[in-house]
């Protein structure tokens, strides 16, 4: 019998998490990458979408916080990793958007 991979929302966490390892541990080593890249690798089992789907959603949201690095990091790992290039604005765009209508503002078009 074949293991339930889990739904997309559990494997974007799952995504999230090592990101977060990675991006959050300061400047990156090979050998740190080499392992975040190795989980990423597992996790996905070549789903580029959700890795472009969590680029996308950190680079939108990364604004000028202290955050930024760690943000931008977890997106290029995600990059490196193989996330399908033509989808990352797409999830950019819907995250600003969702962020912008869930604080009440309007998006502007």
């Amino acid at each position: 019998m074949m293991q339930d991979p889990g739904t997309d929302e559990q494997l974007l966490a799952l995504i999230a998490d090592v990101c977060r390892w990675y991006a959050a541990g300061g400047p990156p080593t090979a050998q740190r990458q080499a392992v975040a890249l190795a989980e990423l690798a597992h996790i996905t089992s070549g789903r580029t979408d959700l890795l472009a789907r969590y680029a996308g959603q950190s680079l939108a949201i990364h604004g000028t916080g202290p955050e930024t690095t760690v943000h931008e990091r977890a997106a290029q790992l995600c990059i490196t990793a193989g996330a399908d290039m033509s989808l990352i604005d797409r999830w950019s765009r819907q995250t600003r958007s969702h962020s912008a209508t869930s604080k009440g503002d309007r998006p502007r078009h």
